[in-house]
């Protein structure tokens, strides 16, 4: 769903605020002058509606396409790849998956997980999974260290 243009006035105390995902209280002389922001349809209804002015929260959405509208950050492609809080995640994925795939745990749950399929999806269907999962991502190639895969399969009861 697309956002509207709405011009609002909004004071440098409310932009504060609303970032901080408070809301704020526009006044009738603040609707339809200042700066083009990016409302939500149901949030531009209730701007258009207001004749006394209204109480206003904005979303995250709105206040990223507004800041991306006046080009105060850098337009991101589909599929959102970010830094701070998204790249430390991705950043901390890479090395666990790294870390996996070189104790050679993650070859142990592709065992695991190919025996558990194939009841499902059959024996050549597991093959094929596992044999996709050994040529895209290495895992279950070779062990680094022997005895490996038997220290990670272990033994009892699962829940």
């Amino acid at each position: 769903m697309p956002y509207i243009q709405v011009q609002l006035e909004i004071s440098p105390a409310q932009q504060k605020q609303a970032l901080k995902g408070a809301r704020i209280k526009l006044t009738p002389d603040a609707i339809g002058k200042g700066r083009i922001v990016m409302l939500h349809p149901l949030n531009a209804k209730k701007v258009a509606t207001r004749k006394g002015g209204v109480m206003l929260e904005l979303s995250p959405g709105e206040i990223m396409t507004t800041a991306s509208y006046h080009e105060m950050m850098p337009n991101v492609p589909e599929g959102v790849s970010g830094s701070g809080f998204l790249d430390n995640a991705w950043q901390l994925l890479k090395k666990g998956g790294k870390w996996l795939k070189d104790t050679g745990i993650a070859s142990a749950i592709a065992d695991v997980a190919q025996d558990a399929a194939t009841p499902f999806i059959g024996e050549t269907g597991s093959k094929i999974a596992r044999d996709v999962l050994r040529s895209t991502t290495g895992v279950g190639l070779k062990m680094k260290g022997k005895g490996m895969r038997n220290m990670a399969k272990g033994s009892g009861l699962y829940l």
